[in-house]
């Protein structure tokens, strides 16, 4: 390639560079009516980050023990207080002595002596319930496909669940996902024949809820059973259309509404339904439902949590308020060392190394924002991921870098210690990157924070071993083919041996 040729390909590739760089990094600026972002400011950050939203599940007979000082002391005031009337007084005391009769201790749990505590521990059927209802929640929230999330046991007998702050509808999730019963289907207020028959399910009449998708539409996709497809052929006709909104099909746990069919809901020759329709950019609220509504069908409980009891709350990273601040500077930091150590150690030869830096940052930050955030939280082992990639390839480029200048001090031309150097190092390279996607592909049997893990580190090294292997070489090229001293490129010095004469 000409000198000329490969000057203009360079500054071309120092402008697209130099843009998307600001894409991914540059600070927000207005533009037109709206803020213009750049991809770093708009990463979901997992938990341990950026802190999340928590809540605490209770089963029905169990209360916290601030919740019963706050009651136990609400009756000591009114027994001891001048201005109540001595019925006040009276009845606070029998509330009094109820309350401690109907509650005993334990841990930081008061627990209910007639469903719980009997004769002196905890019931066998309670505690069975509620491990079969914790796991049960840990599923769902699995199955909502958070990257990160907690449902930790506190006390043995109650929940703390944790999301990131990314989860808009937290809210919903924590309510939602602690709701547990017999799932029903009505028409209208009466419960429809099929499930008066002796054991029949739910679950007879309906194969599965599933989150689905159609032009600018988000709903739950209901299957039914050859029994449920039976149902609906004998009460369609009875079914209003959803204009008109009379009489419908509903699908209840408990006495609760989760979803309604109406007769032009109801497709595929009335083998499926689709019902919770929302506008697409709602997706993640259906999901909910859709997540909930197949857990109930497929796990049925007795066992029931407090839902006026769940309370959402926020919390901070554990590493502090500004742990996102300091992560943003070490990421600089980082960023700035491989910017000037390549150029300090190689040379020009190093810009090489501060491009393919630069083209991994672009790469690897848009690819962690635009494929990996629709699915996974960006966690500090995703993280990890890019600095481990960032060093990886600064790591190869210098590699290389001692195998082109061993070449050169064998006494060969540039060009051929360039062609050598690369030929020598390249099976090496292809080994080493071979090995670390196997390592990523293995960690993608894991579930939840190690599959996480497993997608950034496959996001990493694919694109590290792209950069090192082709993207740095071309660079190389249209660098090398623009300089005018080669030898100055590299910081190349022939060493001449002079013969004295005699």
């Amino acid at each position: 390639m000409g000198k000329k040729k490969s000057v203009a390909l360079m500054v071309i590739l120092t402008i697209v560079i130099v843009a998307l760089c600001a894409l991914v990094l540059f600070p927000s600026v207005p533009v037109g009516v709206k803020d213009w972002k750049p991809v770093a400011s708009q990463y979901d950050f997992s938990t341990e980050i950026d802190g999340g939203y928590y809540a605490y599940y209770y089963p029905e007979g169990v209360i916290p023990e601030a919740d019963y000082n706050e009651e136990k002391l609400g009756y000591e005031e009114i027994r001891d207080s001048a201005n109540s009337t001595a019925k006040e007084k009276e009845d606070a005391i029998d509330d009094l002595e109820k309350l401690e009769k109907d509650y005993q201790k334990y841990k930081g749990l008061y627990l209910s002596t007639e469903d719980v505590w009997v004769n002196g521990e905890v019931s066998d059927e309670f505690a069975a319930g509620f491990k079969k209802a914790a796991d049960e929640i840990a599923k769902r929230y699995e199955a909502k496909g958070y990257a990160d999330y907690r449902v930790a046991v506190v006390d043995d007998y109650a929940l703390r669940v944790e999301l990131p702050r990314v989860e808009n509808n937290y809210a919903s999730v924590f309510s939602m996902f602690a709701m547990t019963g017999e799932l029903s289907i009505t028409l209208g207020e009466e419960v429809v024949e099929e499930l008066k028959e002796d054991g029949v399910k739910a679950k007879d009449l309906i194969e599965s809820f599933s989150l689905d998708t159609k032009y600018d539409a988000a709903f739950v996709k209901v299957k039914f059973t050859d029994k449920g497809k039976a149902m609906i052929e004998r009460v369609k006709e009875e079914l209003s259309d959803s204009n008109t909104a009379t009489t419908a099909l509903h699908i209840k746990l408990g006495e609760q509404d989760l979803a309604i069919i109406y007769s032009d809901w109801i497709l595929d020759n009335n083998r499926v339904a689709r019902v919770l329709p929302y506008q697409k950019e709602y997706k993640d609220a259906v999901e909910i439902y859709s997540v909930l509504l197949s857990s109930v069908l497929e796990n049925e409980m007795d066992f029931a949590f407090d839902t006026s009891r769940i309370e959402a709350r926020s919390f901070s990273s554990v590493y502090g308020e500004n742990t996102l601040t300091l992560l943003y500077i070490a990421l600089g930091v980082a960023i700035l060392a491989a910017i000037i150590l390549p150029i300090i150690k190689m040379g020009r030869f190093g810009v090489v190394s501060v491009y393919g830096s630069l083209s991994f940052l672009i790469v690897v930050g848009i690819c962690f924002k635009y494929i990996t955030a629709g699915v996974f939280e960006l966690t500090l082992g995703g993280i990890l991921m890019f600095l481990l990639g960032l060093v990886l390839i600064n790591a190869v480029q210098a590699y290389i870098y001692r195998a082109i200048k061993k070449e050169f001090q064998q006494g060969k031309t540039i060009a051929s210690a360039v062609k050598g150097g690369y030929k020598k190092t390249l099976w090496a390279v292809v080994d080493m990157y071979a090995i670390l996607l196997l390592g990523a592909l293995a960690l993608l049997i894991g579930v939840g924070g190690v599959q996480t893990l497993a997608i950034h580190a496959l996001v990493a090294v694919v694109t590290a071993a792209f950069c090192n292997l082709l993207w740095a070489r071309c660079i190389n090229y249209v660098f090398l083919s623009a300089s005018k001293n080669q030898f100055k490129y590299f910081r190349f010095v022939r060493e001449e041996d002079d013969d004295d004469d005699e």
